[in-house]
């Protein structure tokens, strides 16, 4: 007899439990991302536009869902972490950098870091955003020319902190910080999206070996004569 008692109300429980997830539709994200890289030379600003055709906002604003764009950043690239400390401080951008940074290093002695872009999304139908990177010197070359940065593709994260609200749909799990303050991580969702972009390379200039000798012997030479004219005029002064 408790047996059976026991059957019904698993079968009650499992008829609840799907009534209760039926009345809350999964959220269907169809989103695009455009990109443009602009100005020339070592400082360039890289303008994202992201864009969803199909998702009522209002539904978005009660899931209480959040986006982020997470850019691995190279070794011949860098994001200064001060101008971002200044623009999170000014309310133009929401971001973290998740790495060591030395704005200074070449980039052959340079690592990669991530950088983390939150994005004010109440309105899903149209989000934009602006990233200043700025690239390093390279070593130099026999030849000169130019060096060449691959710029890779942000990936577009969601995370959906309110229990049963979810996206439709497998995504694989990322473990990235909450927010710009980079104190607490969260578990997103590294969802896919349609890139209206080409993969990217950038070029910078590079030394050229091959004026290495006559650099070499204008510096020594140039050191040698400022070296001794400073010494005949110490040689002339009356102690």
């Amino acid at each position: 007899m408790k047996v059976r008692q026991l059957y019904v109300l698993f079968i009650i429980l499992l008829q609840f439990t799907c009534i209760v997830r039926g009345g809350l539709e999964c959220l269907n994200l169809q989103l695009s991302v455009s990109q443009k890289v602009e100005n020339e030379g070592f400082h360039r600003n890289i303008n994202w536009l992201i864009e969803s055709t199909n998702f009522d906002n209002e539904n978005w604003r009660t899931s209480n869902c959040e986006i982020a764009l997470q850019l691995d950043v190279p070794p011949e690239m860098f994001v200064n972490p001060d101008e971002i400390l200044n623009l999170n401080r000014t309310g133009q951008i929401s971001a973290y950098i998740d790495g060591s940074i030395n704005v200074e290093a070449p980039a052959h002695e340079s690592t990669e870091h991530k950088v983390y872009i939150y994005l004010k999304s109440n309105s899903i139908g149209k989000v934009s955003v602006e990233l200043p990177v700025h690239l390093r010197y390279q070593r130099a070359v026999i030849g000169g020319g130019f060096g060449k940065i691959n710029l890779s593709k942000p990936s577009l994260l969601v995370l959906c902190p309110i229990a049963g609200r979810e996206l439709c749909g497998d995504y694989s799990k990322v473990t990235a910080p909450c927010d710009s303050t980079g104190q607490h991580l969260c578990v997103w969702q590294n969802v896919t999206y349609q890139a209206l972009f080409d993969d990217v390379q950038l070029f910078v200039p590079v030394g050229d070996l091959d004026d290495y000798p006559i650099v070499s012997v204008v510096t020594l030479l140039l050191g040698c004569f400022g070296s001794i004219y400073i010494l005949s005029l110490l040689s002339t002064m009356s102690i």
